[in-house]
């Protein structure tokens, strides 16, 4: 199984079938779930979306998943920018921006 270096599941340890079970397939053992320490509150302000967020908080877009794990009372990442369900008679189906809620933000890699 091939793996990018610098990929999210680079130190995820592999998944090996034991002898006793032919049908298993070979792959990635589940990731532990992460939870960074937020140390800021950032206010959501109209059209961000969490790898801008990335980007100005770390200069890394990439690492938004640190942003979506620090908050995880969202089932999908995007949900901590935008609600689900629209509210009562507005005309757009996708849900509305939420304005003015707060995320947390974690540092950008956690100190040993």
């Amino acid at each position: 199984m091939a793996i990018l270096k610098g990929s999210f599941y680079e130190a995820v340890p592999v998944f090996e079938a034991e002898a006793a079970e032919p049908r298993a397939f070979r792959g990635l053992r589940a990731r532990p779930p992460e939870r960074p320490e937020p140390v800021l509150e950032h206010s959501v302000a109209l059209r961000q979306r969490l790898d801008a967020l990335a980007h100005h908080y770390y200069a890394d877009s990439r690492a938004w998943r640190r942003i979506a794990d620090t908050n995880p009372e969202a089932l999908f990442a995007e949900d901590l920018l935008f609600d689900p369900e629209p509210p009562p008679g507005a005309p757009d189906a996708n849900g509305r921006e939420r304005l003015g809620e707060i995320i947390l933000i974690p540092r950008r890699r956690e100190v040993s």
